[in-house]
């Protein structure tokens, strides 16, 4: 059975990635995401469980696949980082020669994921996140999103 302390981390572990989108000081790296996010998984799995719930476990199932390196790359696209290396390249061939750069770098770094790619993954794991706090506070409403 799911205690209260559990409960509230979940609450808290939520509203903390809610924030992330648009405040990345929120959460310090994407190894930090992806734990908070597979415990609060793992939470909503016991009460899914526990409640006998299909809604819950059906909405799991249906978030999307996020590694830490493309949360990695979110925050340094939101801090508008540059790596060194690319900052040499602005200084050595110019602008163009660097963002050039930084779009392979960054692809060698996230495989064929696009920064909007890696934006839509965080949205819906933010609207997922919203439904399921949704069901687990007011049970009724289960029935209400089937």
């Amino acid at each position: 059975m799911i205690n209260g302390e559990e409960l509230a981390i979940l609450k808290k572990s939520i509203a903390l990635m809610q924030d992330f989108k648009e405040n990345i000081h929120s959460i310090n790296s994407g190894h930090e995401f992806v734990t908070i996010h597979n415990r609060n998984i793992e939470t909503v799995k016991k009460i899914a469980y526990e409640r006998k719930s299909q809604y819950l476990l059906k909405r799991i199932e249906e978030y999307p696949k996020i590694t830490v390196s493309e949360i990695n790359e979110y925050i340094k696209i939101k801090k508008n980082e540059i790596s060194l290396l690319a900052f040499v390249m602005t200084v050595l061939f110019g602008f163009v020669m660097a963002l050039y750069f930084t779009l392979f770098e960054r692809f060698l770094r996230t495989g064929k994921i696009s920064r909007k790619q890696i934006k839509i993954k965080i949205i819906k794991i933010i609207e997922i996140n919203k439904y399921i706090l949704e069901v687990i506070e007011n049970p009724y409403m289960e029935k209400l999103r089937s």
